[in-house]
């Protein structure tokens, strides 16, 4: 039976915390969509930068933790996910608007 550490809970509050909502504009009251799209993208390439980091290092011999490459992996592929989820809804949204009648 296999039992989850402190490790792996932290691991999944991290990518919980990466996607979490934050106020990017607090003082204003409202956050323009296009800052909010830009951190979200730069997240995102945090995250593959992560990921391609940990393989590199188990590739060269210098670490031996399989499992934070897999996590590391797994948080890569949610971002992507995402990141094609986000990009398919803007883009139906776009079509939407282009199809109202004036």
């Amino acid at each position: 039976m296999a039992t989850t550490g402190p490790g792996i809970v932290g691991s999944v509050s991290k990518v919980a915390d990466t996607y979490a909502a934050k106020p990017a504009a607090a003082a204003s009251g409202e956050a323009d969509f296009k800052d909010i799209l830009n951190e979200a993208i730069s997240r995102y390439e945090q995250i593959g930068d992560e990921s391609a980091k940990g393989a590199l290092e188990l590739l060269t011999g210098q670490t031996n933790d399989l499992a934070d490459l897999l996590i590391s992996a797994q948080k890569s592929e949610i971002a992507v996910s995402l990141t094609v989820q986000l990009r398919n809804k803007a883009v139906e949204a776009y079509k939407e608007i282009m199809n109202m009648q004036v």
